[in-house]
């Protein structure tokens, strides 16, 4: 049987117990994934009245009680964007790979640790650092990264350290940490690459992601999100394929009787017209099933966005296998 369909199958199982187990030791949380576009200033002019206002948002939230209680943040490479970091409430703060920081397959190692400088020709000088920053308002236990070697990766999208980071959660009401992954892979036309090479560096991005997550594998439920760019067929595809999670915008579809969808949130923002993805993967005490997935930070400043990408916010509930029976 195909890791997929064990997923799938995880996940009707963790439906079938939903209304039983809801009241009986589950746990909800809310996360939430962001492109900020927060690009070096050399690229992008202009002052923060956008990442303020992101920063405004969650303040507000957080005051109602409805803020997410983790973020993922991609494209951080901006220190004007800091004010999201250092003022929104979250206690816990962990930064992806800087511009210097590497790390070799076959090891996987501390977000905050630089093991050599690229300085061959083999590990070219990065322009900016991966631009991934998690947030949470739970107490972080352990912290990994792998950043992407320096073969996997096409055009300009090779002068960010682009990389893969999780981060293992001590979450209030759970018997084991969540795991929290967050990553940003390479771009297809902004890359300004032939598409055969970005579909290779892509491929192989994909691959490297599948072998962080089964060295970090400990049994615990997952979640999975970032800006995959896989809005391409071939490329969701064989991400889909290989990675073997479980798709939440396609999967809170099909659980229409508990998971819902932000009535301003159109289908297809959910589905495959675009690059910001949320996947999962129930561990072995905890399944994980969506009760709502919205797109928000719809918000404009001086007539622009926030940012060229949406907010992804997905509900999760997790739920003690052992109370699945009940």
């Amino acid at each position: 049987m195909s890791l997929a369909r064990k997923i799938s199958i995880a996940f009707a199982i963790a439906l079938l117990g939903q209304a039983a187990s809801a009241a009986y030791n589950s746990q909800d949380i809310r996360v939430l994934s962001y492109n900020i576009n927060a690009l070096p200033s050399v690229a992008k002019k202009g002052g923060s009245d956008q990442y303020e206002a992101i920063a405004q948002e969650l303040r507000e939230r957080r005051k109602e009680g409805t803020h997410p209680q983790v973020v993922l943040l991609q494209e951080v490479f901006n220190s004007k964007a800091d004010v999201i970091i250092e003022q929104t409430g979250y206690p816990f703060v962990v930064h992806g790979p800087g511009r210097k920081d590497t790390s070799k397959r076959g090891k996987a190692h501390w977000s905050q640790q630089t093991r050599k400088q690229y300085s061959t020709f083999t590990n070219p000088q990065k322009f900016t650092g991966s631009g991934l920053v998690i947030l949470s308002d739970f107490p972080i236990l352990e912290a990994h990264h792998k950043a992407f070697d320096s073969d996997t990766c096409a055009g300009i999208d090779c002068l960010a350290n682009k990389a893969i980071m999780m981060v293992r959660l001590d979450v209030p009401g759970l018997d084991v940490p969540l795991d929290v992954i967050n990553s940003h892979f390479n771009s297809r036309g902004t890359a300004a690459a032939p598409k055969k090479w970005t579909l290779k560096a892509h491929q192989k991005q994909t691959d490297t992601l599948v072998w962080f997550l089964d060295k970090m594998k400990a049994g615990n439920p997952q979640i999975l999100a970032g800006d995959f760019n896989t809005k391409y067929q071939a490329r969701y595809n064989y991400f889909k394929e290989q990675v073997g999670f479980v798709d939440i915008g396609e999967n809170c579809l099909a659980l229409e009787a508990v998971c819902t969808v932000d009535p301003a949130t159109k289908t297809d923002m959910i589905l495959y017209n675009t690059n910001d993805k949320h996947f999962a993967a129930p561990g072995q005490a905890y399944g994980i099933t969506p009760t709502f997935v919205a797109r928000n930070f719809t918000g404009k400043v001086n007539g622009k966005p926030f940012s060229d990408h949406l907010g992804y916010e997905v509900h999760y509930r997790l739920t003690p296998s052992a109370n699945l029976s009940r």
